[in-house]
């Protein structure tokens, strides 16, 4: 998971309109991590508009671009689908 957080805090882009606008927060992002590593099902569950939830949402989604997958949560040593919810926090620098 610390993975995954530095891959999206490195790719995450700002909205403009947000950042034009003092638009900031926390959204909040549930997604599947299905039994063969890919990324699926993303739903935003909190958005503070102006693009944030968006931004977040094609971050998390373009995570199936990279060459390697995601290790897929494991029960009774099968591969299992795992959902995750996680909050991505977007502030401005004054």
């Amino acid at each position: 998971e610390k993975k995954m957080l530095e891959y999206i805090y490195k790719n995450l882009k700002y909205p403009a309109i947000a950042r034009e606008n003092g638009v900031s927060g926390q959204v909040v992002l549930k997604f599947v991590v299905d039994k063969n590593g890919e990324i699926g099902k993303v739903e935003v569950l909190r958005d503070p508009g102006a693009g944030l939830g968006t931004a977040a949402s094609d971050v998390v989604m373009a995570m199936n671009k990279l060459g390697q997958k995601w290790t897929p949560g494991k029960q009774r040593g099968r591969p299992v689908s795992v959902w995750y919810t996680l909050p991505v926090k977007f502030s401005l620098q004054e």
